[in-house]
């Protein structure tokens, strides 16, 4: 494909994103391209980094998630971010979560060195207007982006889905090729937006089955996961659990809430530790940049 027309692809890709984000960004296809190759520099880089936890996933595909959640500790609702968040929050929060300090290390390394993207602002100065760009670090996006490339690491089949889309209304999976594949509509720049109406995408869905689809009846946790300055919103976290209940059974409503969790970063990452007198750290990664 010649130069211009990748430049269109991907400037049409990066407008559907900054649309549904709200995010007025720069629009050349210079610096489109770059985001592109730095988000592919990013994959690749996961990939290194979480390259004994892939191999170590790859060998235990035949094993179920909830054999990994016996050994987790749980979140640390002893923090509070904000308000009451840890008391309201609090049985999302110890929810035990398989594959924690995978989950960890990836949402770390999000939060030390995100994709950036520019946003240009104005602004009035005596009477004239005044354009400035600022940098945007979008956290979520490049802890979804690196769950996806493990996932595809691994044909697929990791018990990590990065915000699979659910139907809100039947509750069904939009599945991908293969099935074990979530279906995306965004692109190869951004795969997770636009999402058509009426769809939920929880951030991290753990799978009780690898080797099957990530149905609602295949969920072991549906994770929300909160960066530092994005607040836990109770109907979200409604939505999910209504998401996850199941139609029949014995107490569906107990089932339902009980595959909800929620991972806030750095908080409830693994190796977390608070320190009184000044902010909360990551042990091993408080000096990383």
């Amino acid at each position: 494909m010649p130069l211009p027309a990748i430049a269109r692809v991907i400037d049409a890709a990066y407008r559907a994103y900054r649309a549904n984000q709200a995010i007025e960004n720069t629009r050349t296809a210079a610096e489109l391209a770059q985001l592109a190759s730095e988000i592919a520099e990013r994959k690749a880089n996961i990939k290194r980094v979480l390259h004994t936890t892939i191999e170590t996933m790859a060998r235990e595909i035949e094993v179920k998630s909830s054999t990994f959640a016996v050994v987790d500790p749980g979140g640390n609702s002893t923090v509070s971010r904000r308000g009451n968040e840890n008391v309201i929050f609090k049985e999302y929060i110890e929810r035990k979560v398989p594959f924690r300090p995978a989950i960890s290390q990836v949402c770390l390394v999000s939060l030390q060195m995100p994709i950036k993207v520019p946003r240009r602002i104005r602004k009035k100065v005596a009477g004239d207007t005044v354009y400035s760009t600022i940098e945007i670090a979008l956290k979520q996006f490049t802890a979804s982006l690196f769950f996806e490339a493990v996932d595809e690491a691994l044909q697929w089949r990791s018990p990590l889905k990065s915000e699979p889309n659910y139907n809100s209304s039947s509750h069904k999976a939009l599945l991908g090729d293969p099935a074990t594949r979530p279906k995306r509509f965004g692109s190869a720049v951004q795969p997770f937006w636009p999402r058509p109406k009426g769809l939920l995408a929880p951030d991290l869905v753990v799978v009780e089955y690898r080797q099957e689809p990530f149905e609602t009846e295949n969920v072991f946790a549906a994770v929300e996961i909160k960066f530092p300055q994005d607040w836990v919103k109770d109907e979200q976290m409604k939505a999910y659990v209504k998401l996850m209940t199941p139609r029949t059974g014995v107490n569906p409503n107990k089932v339902g809430k009980e595959k909800v969790a929620l991972l806030r970063v750095p908080q409830d990452c693994t190796d977390f530790e608070m320190d009184t007198k000044h902010k909360p750290t990551s042990r091993g990664n408080k000096n990383r940049r």
